[in-house]
């Protein structure tokens, strides 16, 4: 086009957003910048957090020899106007083969797909992992300005392992809202992410010395801040100067003394009953008494949990939420699961921000002995939010979730709390 400089960006979320990773991955000339939102960086992490298979939802049953999903979409799609003769369509329809899909549970990080026959597409979740790239894309010196929120669930833990992985220029934006939503951040404080994009396409595409790229990489917005300050900027993620600090589970309690007693326990027979309803029964609660002060939780919180059941696996769900003092709960998708099967911690193959990192490969299942504690360590989705004087933090504890295997009789499971078995939450605390 005579008015195109020849410099191209990309923008998306979601499914775009991680077309965008894929096409920085192949360096073209002319892809100068692009503005991924929400979008997975290691897929089988994405597909299968914490290890539990059809955690995401089940998947449509397909035999061998059965249309693809992207050849069911494939014949539905119609010509656009100007293709009388579809000619471009079936040039269009044409380009998709090879293509990988990604369908199927995953039940190990080292499983290979049961539809896929090109040997090199078998594990397609590594294939279309961001984190498999990080050399070409770092070599690619594509500019990214990523963007996320804080109330969605597996995609949001990928920009910020992006951003410490990728060495191009790079910036990071967290806002409220779920998945892709950025009206909310419209609604609650006036900020307009399409004025960052067009700054951000300016400076790359345009050569316009805006002075986006002076500004600190990371902007993020605070929940319950004082009105004013709920956005605030940082050179890096994670903040430099959060605190870790440990929350031991008590007796219904979450408190920084370390536990000294013996035998402590709490037990509970799991629910299939996954509404988030407080009535809903299996669960587990443990709250701090009211905080005399504002704390500021800004960053990744992790838990280490003691653990056994009657069962030779499970399911166990951490979710940290707020309470007011008039009762009433909030949370932002702060939460972690690990399949019991599946806690053999391992190093991560590239920086995972110092957080526990599961190898999830078939020869390290560790089956549940009956009866018998074992540790569990996992990370829960960051979050950056004000616990408001008066207000209690709770961990509530759950067993089962969209994925787990629904056994009868359901098992009892035992939560341990002593000085031996020490289970607490760390959070990172911004003083």
């Amino acid at each position: 086009q005579p008015w195109s400089n020849g410099n191209i960006g990309m923008w998306g979320c979601s499914a775009t957003g991680g077309s965008q990773m894929q096409a920085a991955t192949t360096a073209p000339p002319h892809l100068k910048a692009i503005f991924p939102m929400s979008f997975e960086f290691d897929v089988y992490d994405f597909r299968v957090p914490g290890g539990i298979a059809a955690a995401r939802g089940g998947v449509r049953p397909r035999k061998p020899g059965d249309p693809t999903p992207q050849e069911i979409r494939d014949a539905l799609a119609a010509p656009v106007d100007a293709d009388t003769d579809s000619v471009l369509l079936k040039k269009a329809i044409a380009e998709h083969a090879g293509t990988i899909e990604s369908e199927g549970d995953l039940p190990f990080r080292d499983s290979y797909s049961e539809f896929l026959t090109d040997e090199d597409s078998k594990q397609w979740w590594i294939k279309s992992s961001p984190s498999t790239y990080m050399d070409q894309i770092n070599a690619s010196g594509i500019a990214m300005y990523m963007a996320v929120n804080w109330d969605e669930g597996a995609t949001k833990p990928g920009p910020f392992f992006a951003i410490n992985n990728f060495k191009v220029p790079a910036k990071l934006l967290i806002g409220p809202g779920v998945h892709c939503d950025w009206n909310t951040s419209m609604k609650l404080t006036g900020f307009d992410v399409t004025v960052e994009e067009r700054r951000f396409f300016d400076y790359w595409l345009k050569g316009i010395d805006n002075g986006i790229m002076d500004e600190d990489p990371v902007y993020y917005y605070t929940y319950n801040a004082p009105e004013g300050s709920e956005w605030r900027s940082a050179k890096k993620w994670p903040l430099p100067e959060e605190k870790r600090v440990e929350f031991y589970l008590g007796e219904g309690s979450l408190s920084t003394t370390v536990p000294t007693g013996t035998n402590q326990k709490d037990q509970t027979i799991v629910s299939y009953d996954v509404r988030p309803d407080d009535a809903t029964a299996g669960r587990l609660i443990y709250e701090t008494a009211p905080l005399n002060e504002d704390i500021q939780v800004t960053g990744h919180p992790t838990i280490n949990l003691w653990v056994s059941s009657t069962a030779t696996d499970g399911d166990f769900i951490a979710t940290i939420r707020d309470v007011a003092p008039d009762g009433t709960t909030s949370s932002y998708n702060v939460y972690g699961q690990l399949r019991a099967s599946m806690r053999k911690l391992a190093e991560p193959p590239y920086n995972y921000l110092g957080l526990p990192w599961h190898s999830f490969m078939e020869a390290d299942v560790m089956q549940l002995v009956p009866g018998e504690p074992a540790e569990l360590v996992f990370q829960i989705l960051p979050i950056s939010m004000i616990f408001k004087a008066g207000h209690k933090i709770q961990l509530v504890i759950s067993f089962s979730g969209r994925g787990t295997p629904r056994l009868n009789p359901p098992p009892e499971v035992t939560i341990y709390r002593d000085a031996t078995h020490k289970s607490y939450l760390t959070l990172p605390i911004i003083e």
